[in-house]
C-alpha cells in the first residue's frame, strides 16, 4: 500500500468516525502504508487494545479490495490466509459457478443469501482443509463478524440472509 504517514492518519480518522472508536491516531503516527499492512492483529492489539479487532478487520477489507483491483501489481499486503468473509465474497462474485449455493439479493447494499448452507460449508472446509466443517461451525464464524463490523443481519431479518457492512 503506497500510503505515507499522513494517509494512514486520514484512514484512522475515517475509521474512528465510521465505527465511533476512540481516537488512536497517536499510537500509529509513525507508520506508513507498508508498515500498517504488515501488522498482525496482535500488533494492533499492542498499539490499541480496545480497537484492535475493528481496525485490523477493516484494514483487511481495504487490503482485499486493493488486491482484487490490482491483482497483478506487487503488493506488500498479499499472501495472507483467506478469511471466511473474503471466501463468501469470492463465491458471490462467481454466480455462474456458485449461484445455486449462494447469491446476491441486493449487491449494491451487500445483501446475500446462502441457498445451500451444507454446500457452502463443504466448500469452506475444502478451502481450509477442514473436512469436518459444517454449517453450524460456519455460521458461528459468520456471527463473529457481527462484532467486528464486517457482516450483519439485514434490517429485515431472514434465515440465511446476511449483509456486508461495507457493500462489495
Amino acid at each position: 500500500m503506497e500510503w505515507n504517514c499522513g494517509n494512514v492518519q486520514k484512514w484512522l480518522l475515517w475509521t474512528e468516525h465510521l465505527y465511533r472508536l476512540p481516537q488512536v491516531g497517536k499510537a500509529f503516527q509513525d507508520l506508513d502504508g507498508k508498515d500498517l499492512c504488515s501488522m498482525s492483529e496482535e500488533d494492533f492489539r499492542q498499539r490499541s487494545p480496545q480497537c484492535s479487532e475493528t481496525l485490523h478487520a477493516h484494514l483487511d477489507i481495504w487490503k482485499s479490495e486493493a488486491d482484487e483491483l490490482w491483482s497483478e501489481a506487487d503488493s506488500s499486503c498479499s499472501g495472507q490466509p483467506i478469511h471466511l468473509w473474503q471466501f463468501l465474497r469470492e463465491l458471490l462474485l462467481k454466480p455462474h459457478s456458485y449461484g445455486r449455493c449462494i447469491r446476491w439479493l441486493n449487491k449494491e447494499k451487500g445483501i446475500f443469501k446462502i441457498e445451500d448452507s451444507a454446500h457452502v460449508a463443504r466448500l469452506w472446509g475444502l478451502r481450509k482443509n477442514r473436512p469436518a466443517m459444517n454449517y453450524d461451525k460456519l455460521s458461528r464464524s459468520i456471527r463473529q463478524y457481527y462484532k467486528k463490523g464486517i457482516i450483519r443481519k439485514p434490517d429485515i431479518s431472514q434465515r440465511l440472509v446476511y449483509q456486508f457492512v461495507h457493500p462489495v
